[in-house]
């Protein structure tokens, strides 16, 4: 389980103190100098001499997550395993910050803790590649440069949708990543469709003041997945791998169309155009380039090969990619920047032949990318229109010529114009077919 942060940790205790919670009470100092334990008894501390006091009143001012794991018997003893929970903070900044080189409070360098957070950070910034990366002396790969300015580039708001965590300080609203995923979960162990499961709690979705909603079992988990991080990282960890919210091609599916979000809100507020790294083309046509690269090295270089779920859910993110930059073939930003600069498509497909998208489709084997013909015709004819370079639009055109001869020849059934998916079962994880499904 991830160490929850000290900030999380405080922000977790202004809700829980504000919301009429039912939290746990906690050790407390009243007026008459008393202390009132977590089971509503009390103690005077009048006995103490000056150092122990001030040792025990500094030992209560943490508030306490204890849980009492079990008890043993032993020769004249008896033994009680109580755990509570350990927050680390590590920090990583600029080399004028102080932080160039990542510490962790923990006081060790480099420590299993900045280990195990850069290796998240890297698998989300770079992703899976064919060699090792190479490990530098501070705990992260040298590939991902000044882990500061990585962050910063891909976005820290990005960074915390992929890493499954929050942003401290931003709307005290449910993080609408948070809902969704524990949509899908909660659907999936339901074994209902997740677009069906309890509108009544998705389409409205509240924390609640108490956890606890007597009568509803499902919303009093719905209420802690969204409050308790750890319960909530519990429940992902055991998940089976096939799960929607387990799928990591479902997940860049997720940061692409975040990307072309944040892409959105530039172009709607011209304020945005002067902040530093600003989510302008660049940035977007960067996130979409590294997302068709990370889906190419997964399949290419995962040490197993993929099963026809995974391939589904590849081809599935790799057309919608291409699809929506296909579909952004328009100018934002200042008018004087070049246009590579102010047009996603033109940047990424117009402008010239990057191979973009295309050798992730090539690499899909055509019975499990065939579903997908006709949005592929259709993306080939629209590139012509738009004047994209003959030679990409020759390659795409050969593909789906490859797709129709193999798709056809394999007696594959379609249905109507071959708009039939495989998709991922909402109940189990397992393909399906389904008609006019669009996950």
């Amino acid at each position: 389980m991830p160490p929850v942060t000290r900030l999380q940790s405080q922000r977790q205790q202004a809700e829980d103190s504000s919301s009429e919670s039912e939290t746990e009470p906690d050790f407390d100092i009243d007026d008459d100098g008393c202390m009132t334990s977590p089971s509503d008894l009390k103690y005077s501390l009048d006995q103490l001499d000056e150092e122990t006091r001030e040792n025990v009143i500094r030992a209560i001012e943490v508030p306490s997550q204890f849980v009492l794991r079990g008890c043993q018997a032993g020769d004249q003893r008896c033994l009680f395993l109580v755990t509570e929970p350990v927050e680390y903070t590590v920090r990583t900044g600029t080399e004028q910050s102080g932080y160039g080189v990542p510490s962790c409070t923990c006081g060790e360098s480099p420590c299993r803790h900045i280990l195990w957070l850069f290796d998240q950070i890297t698998s989300q910034v770079l992703g899976v590649q064919r060699g090792p990366y190479i490990l530098s002396q501070y705990g992260y790969p040298t590939e991902l440069g000044n882990p500061y300015d990585a962050i910063a580039d891909f976005h820290l708001d990005m960074l915390a949708d992929s890493l499954h965590c929050d942003v401290v300080g931003q709307s005290p609203d449910p993080n609408p990543r948070r809902v969704r995923e524990t949509r899908e979960i909660l659907a999936s162990l339901n074994e209902v469709p997740i677009d069906e499961y309890r509108p009544d709690l998705f389409d409205n979705p509240r924390k609640g003041k108490k956890v606890i909603k007597r009568g509803d079992l499902e919303q009093t988990i719905f209420r802690m997945l969204l409050c308790n991080d750890e319960f909530f990282q519990y429940f992902l960890s055991s998940m089976r791998a096939d799960e929607l919210n387990k799928n990591r091609f479902r997940s860049l599916q997720h940061r692409a169309d975040a990307a072309l979000a944040g892409l959105g809100q530039y172009a709607a507020d011209p304020s945005l155009q002067g902040v530093a790294r600003p989510k302008n083309v660049e940035w977007c046509a960067r996130h979409l380039s590294t997302i068709t690269h990370q889906i190419h090295a997964v399949i290419h270089n995962t040490h197993r090969p993929l099963e026809n779920w995974e391939l589904h859910a590849a081809a599935r993110t790799a057309v919608h990619v291409l699809e929506q930059v296909v579909n952004h073939d328009r100018d934002v930003g200042p008018a004087e920047l070049p246009k590579e600069e102010r047009n996603l498509y033109y940047r990424l497909i117009g402008n010239e032949d990057q191979n973009f998208a295309i050798d992730v489709l090539s690499s899909i084997p055509p019975q499990i990318l065939g579903p997908w013909i006709d949005d592929l015709a259709a993306i080939q004819e629209k590139t012509s229109e738009q004047g994209a370079p003959s030679s990409y639009t020759t390659r795409l055109s050969s593909l789906i010529s490859h797709l129709r001869s193999r798709w056809t020849a394999a007696g594959s059934k379609r249905t109507g114009q071959g708009d039939v998916r495989h998709v991922g079962n909402l109940d189990s994880g397992n393909p399906v077919q389904t008609q006019n499904v669009r996950n």
